[in-house]
Order: structure tokens, then C-alpha cells, then sequence
């Protein structure tokens, strides 16, 4: 490869990551506290670039005109940078969900741990660990409570559907199952986001391999969130 094609590949690469890192594009890949390393590995991409533009318009003739072939496998090296830029592929969504296991929990519940009362108002929004975790913990804090949750669409067992969502520590690369089995109402279609409203089904999640399930009063289709990961 040619210095003028590896100064062509950092700018493209670098453009991209500001272009992601910019709006909220970025989101579907990493997490939001990466946004101003991303912009400043693009920035720094760019200027690396550029510097070495400049060294070559200072360099003589003869270095120019070495290595002017560039090979065509080369150029595929622009492809994935291409592909974000034009058509950012889409955040995880029910197709990976239905193929990947659910968040590990510990094998049994710690006495060391004390889950606080859910708070007054009714419904009670409620994010989808907590309430897996409570799940998980007996439920005795769900008893008798109206649980108000957000999610996307997941297919489950037979005309089973589940309100899913994503857990990520770092990116998409190590993103978790977290899933509630809906029950009482007809499946959304597919990686639709719903705003969910019903009551814990007692015992259910309590093994922590099985999802707790929700029996649900109300739904609603929403717009996905701009980070769709927790």
C-alpha cells in the first residue's frame, strides 16, 4: 500500500469515528462515556493524516514514485470504514436476543443483600435488572405492585414473547440477554419497543436461568430509546 492510500484510510477512519461519536450513532456500538475518546481518536486519526500528507509534499521526487502500484485487496481495507459511514448498521436487537443466553445470576440468592421497598406511585416504573434481580431474590417486593416496563420485542416459546432489553459493561462485543416474559396480551411485532404495565407472576425467575414473567394489563408501542442498552 502507498503512503497516499494509508493517509486516505486514517482520514476515512478518523472522519468516521467523529461522525458516529458526533451524534448518537455510537450508541448502538459502545457505551455513552466513550463519546469524547472516540471524537478524540478521530481527531487525532485525521491529524495524523495530515501530518503525513505534509511529509510527503516534502519529500523528494524519487520516494513519490516508489510503490504506485497499490494492490485491489487494499482497497477492501476501506469497506468497513465505508459501511459505517453510509449505512451505520443497526444497535442488537430480537435476532441476536433469541440466540443468546440470559444475564448470568449467582446460583443462590445472598442473605447479605436487602432489596429496598418499591417506591410510592402506581404504576411503579421499574428497569428491567431490578426487576429480574427481585425476581430472583423471592419477589416478595413485587407482591401486590403494578409494574410499569420498557423493552423491545423478543419471540419466546411457541406464541410466547418476551420485553427484552441488553446489559453492556464496555460495547455490543460483550452486551447480555436481560428478558421478561409478557403474558395476557398478543406479541408486538418483532424489535418493536413497548412500554409494558402489569403484575409479577409470583415465583416465577425465582432459579435464576428462567425469566420472571409479567402479566400484563396495558401496552404500548413507543420509539426505540437513544441508547437502547443498559
Amino acid at each position: 500500500m502507498t503512503r497516499g492510500t494509508q493517509t486516505l484510510l486514517l482520514t476515512v477512519t478518523g472522519a468516521v469515528l467523529v461522525r458516529m461519536a458526533v451524534g448518537d450513532t455510537y450508541l448502538r456500538y459502545v457505551n455513552s462515556w466513550m463519546r469524547w475518546p472516540l471524537i478524540a481518536c478521530g481527531v487525532l486519526l485525521v491529524v495524523l493524516a495530515l501530518v503525513d500528507l505534509w511529509s510527503q509534499d516534502d519529500a523528494p521526487a524519487d520516494d513519490h514514485s516508489e510503490g504506485s502500484h497499490v494492490p485491489r485487496a487494499a482497497w477492501l481495507l476501506f469497506v468497513p470504514s465505508l459501511v459505517f459511514f453510509l449505512i451505520a448498521p443497526p444497535a442488537l436487537g430480537a435476532h441476536f436476543a433469541e440466540r443468546a443466553q440470559t444475564a448470568a445470576l449467582p446460583t443462590e440468592p445472598s442473605s447479605e443483600v436487602v432489596l429496598p421497598d418499591l417506591p410510592e406511585g402506581d404504576p411503579v416504573p421499574l428497569l428491567m435488572d431490578d426487576l429480574v434481580m427481585r425476581a430472583f431474590y423471592g419477589g416478595d417486593t413485587l407482591e401486590g405492585r403494578r409494574i410499569e416496563l420498557t423493552g423491545f420485542v423478543s419471540k419466546g416459546p411457541g406464541d410466547g414473547w418476551y420485553v427484552t432489553q441488553f446489559g453492556m459493561n464496555c460495547c455490543a462485543a460483550d452486551a447480555t440477554v436481560m428478558r421478561v416474559t409478557a403474558s395476557g396480551v398478543e406479541a408486538p411485532p418483532v424489535d418493536q419497543w413497548v412500554e409494558v404495565v402489569g403484575t409479577y407472576v409470583a415465583g416465577t425467575g425465582a432459579d435464576g436461568r428462567t425469566p420472571p414473567e409479567l402479566a400484563v394489563e396495558q401496552l404500548e408501542l413507543v420509539e426505540a430509546p437513544k441508547n437502547q442498552y443498559r
